[in-house]
């Protein structure tokens, strides 16, 4: 990815197919859900298949490109610096409903195995803002996903 987000950066988007374009905005957005399932530093079972479950609903994906897609998110979380360069690529190609789905997103994956640990939230606030998000987008896309979880539970971390 980070070849793909310097591409980006670094010449005009008339050089870009949309096809490449199309492939980066996915693993940004892949890249920002793995991180939040590793953000209470365990990613259960669960969340794991609600990432898939999401990934695939959301780019009607079959399941060898939704494995390609993940190996990739997966290697470029392991080197990510900064979530700046992921939410930069965004903020410059999703419209503003995308970008709150995407943080809608994020909270569905922290609810998928009941408990929302305050690094998760913290994630998922630093997101929102750096897409340019308000406060109640935030918190609605919170509740949103509140409303399909079932049991959740506040974590101890």
């Amino acid at each position: 990815m980070k070849k793909i987000l310097l591409k980006f950066l670094t010449i005009s988007i008339e050089d870009t197919s949309p096809e490449d374009m199309e492939h980066a905005l996915r693993v940004a957005t892949a890249v920002l859900l793995v991180e939040i399932a590793r953000a209470d530093f365990v990613v259960e079972a669960a969340e794991q298949a609600r990432l898939r479950e999401l990934l695939r609903s959301q780019f009607r994906l079959d399941d060898s490109e939704l494995d390609e897609l993940l190996e990739e998110a997966e290697a470029d979380a392991d080197r990510l610096v900064s979530i700046q360069h992921t939410t930069r690529l965004l903020n410059e190609h999703y419209d503003h409903n995308m970008k709150r789905r995407v943080v809608e997103m994020m909270w569905h994956l922290v609810y998928a195995d009941g408990e929302k640990s305050h690094y998760e939230e913290h994630l998922i606030r630093q997101v929102a803002d750096l897409l340019y998000l308000s406060q109640a987008e935030f918190i609605q896309a919170r509740h949103r996903a509140e409303e399909s979880a079932p049991n959740i539970a506040e974590s101890a971390d």
